[in-house]
């Protein structure tokens, strides 16, 4: 994969007004057209990229600067205004990629608070996503592409072990609010010690993964055609409005806003067709 400096000129009027959600085992992607984000604190790293041209993003301090690309720490505050402009937003689980590897996307990196920002990133494999109306046959493949190019060719990161079990766990069973301190009983670790240690290596509190983690969760039930608010009860939310509430906080969007602009929506399999260029 190389960075990609080349954008067609032409994109907003071949690409349809429509977005694309592809979620995967540790990984999910959105590219689509929005016109603003409010601002929301992601539960994972992001990498986001302006597939028509610059957007604008306000970080923490409140500033607000023009950028083609953001890598975007969990946690981190922050807002988008992208004037009905598509972009992609790539989020790794913390198990899959840091935010150091999510640079890789790009070149030339300034700093603005905990945010980077650059005005060249890659691009191309996000706009077959986009631009592909059969682009789900073969998303599973093209985000591990991307994962296996931001991370160099490495394996995953490698995280404490303690805290990769209860983060496996809960991604096994994220509607279960069983008690921490039950979960760390093989472990032998106090929960004060834990929820330290998860800080400190995942980058958020504990219980703000967890509600991303329940998020994410809903996301993989409506794709698989559960409504809403099925969706938002299945995850273990007391009711959609909650759902909807910590979407927002989360995503900066309500969840019914985005799946009202969605034209294709998947778990993304592995799927490869017989011929596709190169992520």
């Amino acid at each position: 994969m190389t960075v990609d400096t080349s954008f067609s000129q032409d994109l907003n009027k071949a690409a349809a007004a429509d977005a694309i959600l592809c979620v995967g085992a540790g990984k999910t992607a959105y590219v689509g057209r929005l016109e603003s984000v409010d601002w929301h604190r992601h539960g994972a790293p992001a990498f986001i990229v302006g597939l028509a041209g610059t957007f604008r993003l306000g970080n923490e301090a409140g500033d607000w600067m023009s950028c083609r690309a953001a890598v975007i720490p969990a946690g981190v505050r922050h807002a988008l205004e992208l004037g009905g402009d598509p972009l992609a937003v790539f989020y790794p689980e913390p198990n899959v990629a840091t935010a150091a590897d999510l640079t890789r996307f790009g070149t030339m990196w300034d700093v603005s608070g905990r945010i980077l920002i650059s005005q060249t990133a890659e691009a191309k494999a996000f706009r077959e996503l986009y631009e592909d109306h059969t682009s789900l046959a073969f998303a599973g493949e093209l985000l591990d592409d991307l994962v296996d190019f931001a991370r160099a060719g490495a394996g995953p990161p490698v995280l404490d072990s303690r805290i990769a079990r209860v983060v496996e766990w809960l991604g096994r069973y994220p509607a279960d609010l069983t008690p921490l301190g039950q979960l760390l009983k093989p472990d032998g670790l106090s929960v004060s010690r834990f929820l330290h240690l998860f800080s400190a290596e995942i980058g958020i509190p504990f219980r703000r993964f967890r509600i991303w983690n329940r998020l994410r969760a809903a996301s993989r039930m409506t794709l698989r055609g559960a409504s809403l608010t099925e969706a938002a009860i299945g995850a273990g939310f007391s009711d959609s409005a909650h759902f909807s509430r910590l979407h927002r906080q989360t995503f900066g969007i309500t969840p019914s806003y985005i799946h009202a602009r969605l034209a294709r929506a998947g778990l993304a399999g592995r799927t490869k067709p017989p011929s596709r260029s190169g992520a």
